[in-house]
Parts: structure tokens; C-alpha cells; sequence
């Protein structure tokens, strides 16, 4: 008895040391992976401002730099076949590029683009195409954007390194000590395919990021296999189950503030699931994920049970005051672009955040090029990239005419135009749709504030109503009627004789039948504020009065989870300002409040 006493007494001892040695092994490896994970965001800190440093000498030479980057554009690009058919190597100035290439759309490049997929070069550019970027079309036909490696490399320096340059300076200039370290949370989707030949395509920020890889497991909460994920998995519910396990979490970004708004709104609808799993420390089962990256995510975590009792404190709390700063005391900076079409999502995600975190918009870009950057925190207006591509200018005002485009040293102040880019991937003189206004200069660069893209209009009867006069109305309406509008879209309805307006607000909160005639009163008169054309027509009979829709909570979530069940990725998934397809039509209107 005493020796079996003896033995199981020794066992015990021998257990509890191999306790002690994994916590203490475990203590050194979170000591060990917190050491280099300042290092790792000292490095992208390091990086981001010589980024800016870059922007900022480049700036004071900006002209010489767009003239610069056209000749070798065309020198380099003289003997493709595009290049001969145009005679880029008889082009030697701006003037003469203009008066000798035409202006360009997507069509006129797409039999280049399938000859390019089936493997054959020196078509649009003599640089080798190493991404196609889709992009979806207005019939749903995806278009593949030709993306070069220089094309890449500039994503990658102003749509990721910068960002955290920025948020340093932000805080040297206000607290005198730099931007807090510590992990992430990265809602940008990365998900990529391959063509046939082994060219990727999807989303170009999975490509443009790829050389970043080796930061990722120190600065983001989510390991490489959630942040650019293969096949089919519940990533809503990966990256904030993971991003909770954080207490230190210091900052999130996304493309669009959409994508943090729909995490954010996860998160609440979802937080009884989620802090159970993190005392557990176990993916949920009823969640889809692949067995590796199940394991290799579990692996890595272990229950936590302080951290999970203290989220479900304060989220049993409520969300009445902000919920970020009270589960991630450290949260420093928001990055997600909030501006234009986005604006209503800035609201929403203040309602999680408060007013204290700042907000990066970081960037004006498209498909085909990355155009521009958020130089501060909290910029609404964007400075344009020299180097990024060549950019032309056609006034609003003139746009009938038969004007020459203007270049960036001859815009106005207060002005709209036309965005005309050649890209550095084999684009020309090519038509973005999208109008900016320029707000001032940094230096010789243009800042620009996006307005609205031209195939955007709704024209029943030559009103010509754009994005920016409707998102006008709607906040001014909001203030009006004191109710918050979570996003907004206007449908045109030409059964009916005359034609009129259909304003489709998912508000808030439900709203009740008897306020919809004063809803409808006040919508249609800021309309006619916010577009005079539109008040004259309405008055002279040729449209009719607008009618007001509301729809269901969640009605525009819902939209972009279906949006990105079908293929489509998270980063070009915007706004829907106009119902302009059988789609849309029977999805919005099969959700509207009914009374």
C-alpha cells in the first residue's frame, strides 16, 4: 500500500511538472510571438512611411512625372500590336497621344483579353500579365482586367503599407508616441482562381498582398489560410472568432466599410455562439470550414474562459454605447472606404466604434487602376498617384463639347470630371464612368473626391438625377424626419403614365404606415432640391410624384451575402444606388415592409 502510494504520488509530481513545462514553454512562445509581432508592425510602420515620403517628394514634381511615365508607357509598349496599330512610337507628347489614340472601353480591348487568356503576349502591353482582375460586368458577364506586375506593386505600396504610415503619423501628431502595436483584424477579401495556363484571377488585392505573406501570422488576428482562403468556408464567422480571442486587437480594415459593418452586425446577432466557442476554445461544429484549416486554426488556440466570461459581460451590456473600445481597449485605427456611396455605413460603424477611433478611407482606386490615396487620417479627398498611370480630364460642364481633355496641372479647384486613365497593364485614354471633383492641391497633385459614376444616372425625362444629388436627399431627409436610413436605392417606374420615382430606404427602424404620406412628401421635395431638373419635370407633368418603399432590416447584407454566394468578391461589391435589373428588382421589392 505504502509503495503504491509512493508510485502514484510520483506520478502526480511528474504530471504537474509537464503542466508547469507547457505553460512555461507556452508563456515563452507568446512572449516570443508578441516580440515579433512588434517587429514585424514596426517594419510595416517603417515601410508605410517611406511610402509617404515617397508620395510627398513625388509631389512637388508631379507634372514631370506624368509626362515621364506617358513616354516610356508608349516607348515601351511601341512594337505590341495595339502599340503598331496606333503608332505609339511616332507619339512624343501629351498633345499628340490625345490628338492620335481615341478614347476606350472595355469592348474595345476584350478580343485582345481572350487572346491574351489563351496564352498569347505582346497584344496590350510588352509586360506580362500576371493577374486578371474580374470585374463585373452590367449583364452579369464578368470582364477581365488585364494586371501587371508594376501594377501590383503599387497596390501593395499605397493600398496596404501606407495605411500604416498614416496611422503612425496620426498619433505622433497627436499623443507624441507612435500608433499602438498589435494584431488585426483584415476583412479584405483575397480570394483567388486560376485560368486556364495558371494566371490568377478574382479579386486583385489576393495577388497584390501575396508578398506580404510572412506578416501576416504576427500583425493579423486570422492565419494566411482564412485571410486568402481555397474553397468554401464560413469566413464571417472566422475572422471575428478569431479577432474576439484578441483582447490586444489594435486595428481592423477592409476594402469597403460594408464588409466591418457586416462583421460588426455578425457579431451581435451571433455573440452567444461566439463566446462560447472561445471558452471552448473550438470552432463551432456547425460551421463550415475545411478539416485542415480546422485543425491548423485549433492547434493554435486553446479555451480561454476569462476572455469569453468578460465579452459576454459587456455584451450583455448591450450595444446602446460603443462596443469596439470596450472588448478591444487597444483598437487604434479603422481603415475602409466610407466616402461617396459609403457614406451611410460611416454612421453605422460609429455606432460600434465611437467618435474617438479615427478612420482611414485609403484609397480612390478601380479594376483598372489605383488611382489615388488618403494622405491623412479621416481624408474624404484623395491624392492622385504620379506614378500609378497617366490621367486625362474631361469637364462635366463641357462634356457635350469638343474640348481637349485637360491634365492634372490645369483642373480647377471645385470642379467635376471625367476620370480618362492609361493604366501601367496596357489600358489607353480609357473611360471610367467615374466623376470626381477636384477639393485642392497637395503640392502639384490634385486632390479628388469621388461624386458619382455617369452610368449611375437615372433619366426618366432628361433630369439626369446622379448619385451624389440622391445622397443628398436621403441625408437631408434623414436629419428632416429624424430617422436613420441604413442604405438607399431608386428605382425607375415607367409602367405607370406619367413615370415617377421609386426611393426603396431600409430605415433602422420600422417604420409606421400612417408616417408614409409625410415620408413620400419630404423625400420628393429634397429630391427637387437636390436636382432642379427633376423639380421641373415633376412640376410640368412629365414625371410623377415619388413613391416611397421601405424595406426589411438587413435587406442590404443580405444582398451582398447573396452577391458573394454567387462568386463575387466582398472588395468590388458596392452600393446598389440603382435598380436597373431583373435581379435586383425581384430582390429588393420581394423584401419590402409590408403594412
Amino acid at each position: 500500500m505504502i509503495m503504491f502510494e509512493f508510485f502514484q504520488n510520483l506520478a502526480e509530481n511528474m504530471r504537474q511538472k509537464a503542466e508547469q513545462a507547457v505553460l512555461q514553454n507556452r508563456t515563452l512562445s507568446d512572449k516570443l510571438g508578441k516580440r515579433l509581432s512588434e517587429d514585424k508592425a514596426r517594419s510595416l510602420v517603417s515601410m508605410g512611411r517611406r511610402v509617404m515620403r515617397e508620395l510627398d517628394q513625388s509631389s512637388r514634381q508631379a507634372v514631370i512625372l506624368q509626362h515621364r511615365l506617358l513616354h516610356e508607357l508608349l516607348e515601351e509598349n511601341k512594337n505590341t500590336e495595339y502599340g503598331r496599330s496606333l503608332g505609339f512610337g511616332e507619339i512624343h507628347t501629351a498633345r499628340d497621344y490625345q490628338g492620335k489614340v481615341p478614347f476606350t472601353g472595355y469592348d474595345d480591348y476584350e478580343p485582345y483579353i481572350r487572346r491574351m487568356i489563351q496564352g498569347e503576349k505582346n497584344l496590350l502591353s510588352a509586360k506580362e500579365t500576371v493577374h486578371y482582375a474580374m470585374s463585373a460586368g452590367s449583364v452579369g458577364v464578368p470582364k477581365y482586367i488585364p494586371v501587371s506586375e508594376a501594377e501590383l506593386k503599387k497596390i501593395t505600396k499605397y493600398g496596404a503599407e501606407m495605411a500604416f504610415g498614416v496611422a503612425d503619423e496620426y498619433y505622433r501628431c497627436t499623443t507624441g508616441k507612435g500608433v499602438p502595436f498589435g494584431p488585426g483584424l483584415c476583412a479584405i477579401e483575397m480570394r483567388v482562381m486560376m485560368t486556364e495556363r495558371g494566371v490568377e484571377k478574382g479579386t486583385v488585392s489576393g495577388s497584390a498582398l501575396k508578398s506580404m505573406k510572412d506578416f501576416v501570422p504576427f500583425v493579423l488576428s486570422s492565419p494566411w489560410e482564412v485571410v486568402r482562403p481555397e474553397g468554401e468556408m464560413d469566413l464571417k464567422y472566422l475572422k471575428i472568432f478569431l479577432a474576439l480571442g484578441r483582447r490586444d486587437l489594435a486595428f481592423m480594415e477592409s476594402a469597403f466599410l460594408t464588409s466591418l459593418v457586416d462583421l460588426m452586425d455578425y457579431m451581435r446577432d451571433h455573440y452567444e455562439m461566439l463566446c462560447k466557442d472561445i471558452y471552448r476554445g473550438r470552432i463551432n461544429d456547425e460551421i463550415r470550414v475545411s478539416e485542415e484549416v480546422r485543425a491548423l486554426i485549433e492547434e493554435n488556440i486553446r479555451p480561454d474562459k476569462e476572455r469569453a466570461k468578460e465579452l459576454m459581460r459587456e455584451f450583455k451590456r448591450g450595444f446602446d454605447t460603443p462596443i469596439i473600445p470596450r472588448i478591444w481597449p487597444r483598437m487604434s485605427w479603422i481603415g475602409g472606404i466610407g466616402t461617396g456611396g459609403f457614406t451611410p455605413y460611416v454612421r453605422r460603424m460609429r455606432q460600434y466604434s465611437g467618435k474617438s477611433i479615427p478612420f482611414n478611407n485609403l484609397c480612390y482606386a478601380a479594376s483598372e487602376s489605383f488611382m489615388a490615396v488618403a494622405r491623412h487620417m479621416g481624408d474624404e479627398s484623395y491624392v492622385l498617384i504620379p506614378d500609378s498611370g497617366f490621367y486625362e480630364f474631361i469637364p462635366i460642364r463641357e462634356e457635350e463639347g469638343d474640348g481637349r481633355p485637360l491634365l492634372m496641372d490645369e483642373l480647377e479647384i471645385g470642379e467635376d470630371y471625367e476620370v480618362i486613365v492609361t493604366n501601367l497593364s496596357g489600358f489607353y485614354r480609357y473611360r471610367l464612368q467615374d466623376v470626381v471633383r477636384v477639393t485642392g492641391y497637395y503640392n502639384e497633385l490634385p486632390l479628388l473626391r469621388f461624386v458619382y459614376r455617369k452610368d449611375q444616372l437615372l433619366s426618366i425625362a432628361g433630369e439626369k438625377t446622379n448619385e451624389e444629388a440622391l445622397r443628398w436627399a436621403v441625408e437631408e431627409y434623414s436629419l428632416e424626419t429624424s430617422m436613420h436610413i441604413n442604405d438607399y436605392s431608386l428605382y425607375a417606374e415607367t409602367s405607370t403614365s406619367p413615370a415617377h420615382y421609386v426611393i426603396l430606404l431600409e430605415p433602422e427602424k420600422p417604420v409606421p404606415k400612417e408616417k408614409l404620406p409625410y415620408c413620400r412628401e419630404v423625400m420628393d421635395s429634397k429630391l427637387m432640391q437636390a436636382n432642379p431638373s427633376y423639380g421641373d419635370k415633376i412640376r410640368n407633368g412629365a414625371l410623377g410624384s415619388a413613391e416611397i418603399v421601405f424595406l426589411q432590416q438587413q435587406t442590404y447584407q443580405l444582398y451582398r451575402d447573396l452577391m458573394t454566394m454567387k462568386g463575387a468578391s466582398a472588395n468590388q461589391i458596392k452600393p446598389v444606388r440603382l435598380i436597373d435589373t431583373p435581379l435586383k428588382e425581384k430582390f429588393f421589392f420581394g423584401l419590402k415592409e409590408t403594412y
